[in-house]
């Protein structure tokens, strides 16, 4: 049965505004019109435009709308499908999935792994996977708490799941046979825990948005948009020309990462761009006075205890790439993060916010130069 989603149409202040989003705009007196979709990816899709046609522009809108709707469909059920596989089985993929998957493999190489779609057992065994945030959940697995935001996740499993063969995305196959795509999973990436045999799960959740992202700023492109904005919950975006501004630069603020440091931590000028944003304070929870984030780390912990990266902003490259590189990025340690921006500065920019937890500190690193201002909430160092 295909699900209900609601649609809105009204005008928009030429503002990156979302009440509960990671990106805000500076405010003009220029107004968009604006279309709006509910719940799409669990979260809101917005095309904020100028308008000239209203009987075209909604047949675009509706193109965009079951774009997205199929998008994330397709690739539900083509993760669910490769998740369900038994370990060594080959499993046939969308063309979308099989593109998401190239772009991921190529991501969990450049980032050596800070990225990877191969977290997908530990973000469930966490308590951070959609089955989480739904009002009646109840306990499936054997792994499950029944209160995951007060009780942690027993240490045999974090070890099972943070086993070698379990997270080397690399090892996945992807191929194509006659206009067919498939996917295959690793002979060996399976662990048995209290009994039970668990094999290599994926979760796209750090890509999926900013795929779609870019395909819609295609289609927009073919339509003739160059003004306006497409954004997908506030963290993944595509930036046109500022119809307000002479200059057609937009001026997006980041959003805050702790309320004691303001409602944004900076400004980055922006147009023809994509914009994407990661966090630990996305969605996260807190026992004690540890942090659990839903940005997993390396060793099979999430992010958010102790000195780390607590929010990244990446431009320019794609947006499902740049997804994929900011929660990189949060999962980073400080020397790491600044050799990954350095390297590949040809590629994309960064803005992001280092937790000193030795001092109590917040120190921003940057290499958007004029393009970026820094709040006086946070120390601030160029990326050279």
């Amino acid at each position: 049965m295909r699900r209900a989603f609601a649609h809105k149409k009204g005008t928009a202040v030429a503002a990156l505004a979302l009440a509960c989003g990671l990106l805000t705009a500076a405010c003009s007196e220029t107004r968009l019109s604006a279309y709006d979709l509910f719940p799409v990816f669990g979260t809101q899709m917005r095309w904020a435009y100028v308008s000239e046609d209203a009987v075209e522009e909604a047949r675009v809108w509706e193109r965009l709308s079951a774009m997205a709707v199929q998008i994330e469909e397709e690739t539900q059920r083509d993760v669910a499908a490769f998740n369900a596989a038994a370990a060594g089985e080959r499993v046939e993929i969308g063309a979308y999935a099989y593109d998401m998957l190239r772009s991921a493999r190529r991501m969990y190489l450049e980032t050596d792994g800070a990225y990877n779609p191969a977290f997908g057992l530990l973000i469930d065994l966490w308590g951070f996977s959609p089955r989480h945030r739904r009002a009646d959940y109840r306990p499936e697995q054997p792994y499950d708490r029944e209160d995951f935001e007060t009780q942690l996740p027993e240490q045999t499993y974090v070890s099972a799941f943070s086993q070698s063969q379990m997270l080397d995305f690399s090892a996945v196959s992807l191929y194509e046979e006659d206009g067919t795509y498939y996917v295959q999973k690793p002979s060996d990436a399976a662990v048995e825990a209290e009994g039970v045999l668990y094999t290599m799960q994926i979760d796209l959740g750090g890509i999926v948005k900013g795929y779609c992202v870019d395909r819609a700023e295609q289609r927009l492109r073919a339509e003739g948009v160059s003004q306006g904005y497409f954004l997908l919950g506030g963290s993944s975006m595509y930036v046109f020309e500022d119809p307000a501004a002479g200059d057609g630069i937009w001026q997006v603020g980041v959003a805050s990462p702790r309320p004691a440091l303001g409602a944004q931590i900076g400004t980055v000028g922006a147009q023809n761009t994509t914009i994407s944003v990661s966090g630990d304070y996305e969605l996260y929870y807190t026992i004690g006075d540890v942090r659990y984030s839903h940005v997993m780390g390396r060793s099979g912990v999430p992010v958010g205890a102790g000195s780390h990266v607590v929010c990244a902003a990446v431009v320019g490259g794609s947006a499902a790439e740049g997804d994929a590189r900011a929660t990189a990025l949060v999962g980073m340690v400080l020397q790491e993060a600044l050799d990954y921006a350095r390297e590949n500065v040809a590629l994309f920019r960064t803005l992001f916010v280092w937790y000193d937890a030795a001092n109590g500190t917040y120190t921003a690193y940057t290499n958007l130069q004029g393009e970026c201002t820094v709040s006086d909430a946070v120390l601030k160092e160029t990326i050279v």
